[in-house]
């Protein structure tokens, strides 16, 4: 079977994942299927290559691609370096002395190896619980500086700081004031909405980009492209597609932007998607 789509582009968290981090087997078949019509699958993700893969290896599909940092790393799953855009190393330092002067705790990702690294000031007790767990749980990959605005190596890949959710767009729209839009501010919702990443990548940065690379390099229009997502760190790929899916499980502000609704995460809603675009009416 053909369909006019040459490329899909997934989320993971609160998209192809359930709850609990499983992919189901109808969601696993769905993608199969899909990538028998002759797609290109790619995963785009907010999490580093070292987080996702063992997330998306759940799909027994070795041909897809992963697009990590929100897009500013395309491998393929052997970590094959496609493309990454980095953000200067002068920007990185200015970012981190905003952060600074409004509080916030930053951490530094570097390196366009599977693991990157986390340069991280210590923050004693200014960190919270979840902050704190955060670094636990990557403290293998850590690198401790004893000023992130003077002691980073080089070009960076972004730099994050957990913000209350509820401030979160005020907070980016700070960054881009003040360094005259030479960065690009992306949301991430997280812990049940109480929370939200802040990531400042370079300003090219976002889900998009992995996207309008591999375009470009198939030689297909934005018509040929379906992307599914859930969260704001989704909008620009879901922007840029000829055709977007929401989650149903996504932010009601954005499934104001006329999206397609689909299932939620924990219903399937990647596959009912794939079946209804792909594999079912939009086939050809």
């Amino acid at each position: 079977m053909m369909t006019k789509y040459k490329l899909i582009a997934l989320d993971i968290d609160g998209t192809l994942a359930d709850s609990n981090g499983r992919i189901t087997t109808r969601t696993k078949e769905a993608v199969h299927s899909v990538a028998q019509t002759g797609a290109t699958v790619v995963v785009a993700t907010g999490r580093r290559f070292i987080t996702a893969k063992p997330r998306v290896l759940q799909l027994d599909f070795s041909d897809l691609l992963l697009a990590a940092h929100n897009g500013a790393i395309l491998k393929r799953l052997n970590g094959e370096l496609l493309h990454h855009q980095l953000l200067s190393c002068a920007v990185a330092k200015q970012v981190v002395q905003i952060s600074k002067d409004l509080g916030l705790r930053p951490v530094v990702f570097e390196g366009t190896q599977d693991s990157a690294n986390l340069y991280v000031e210590d923050y004693g007790d200014e960190l919270d619980a979840w902050e704190r767990g955060y670094l636990q749980e990557n403290a293998a990959h850590l690198k401790w500086v004893n000023n992130l605005a003077t002691d980073l190596p080089g070009d960076v890949i972004e730099v994050i700081s957990v913000v209350p959710a509820e401030k979160a767009h005020k907070i980016a729209e700070i960054f881009q004031t003040r360094l005259n839009g030479q960065v690009k501010p992306i949301l991430v919702i997280i812990n049940n909405g109480r929370h939200a990443f802040l990531g400042l990548s370079h300003a090219t940065v976002g889900k998009d980009l992995p996207l309008r690379y591999l375009a470009e390099h198939m030689k297909i229009m934005p018509s040929e492209i379906l992307a599914i997502g859930d969260n704001y760190n989704d909008l620009d790929m879901l922007q840029f597609a000829g055709t977007a899916v929401i989650m149903e499980n996504a932010d009601e502000a954005l499934k104001q932007h006329g999206f397609y609704v689909t299932a939620s995460n924990d219903a399937d809603g990647v596959a009912a998607a794939l079946e209804r675009f792909v594999l079912g009416g939009d086939a050809v």
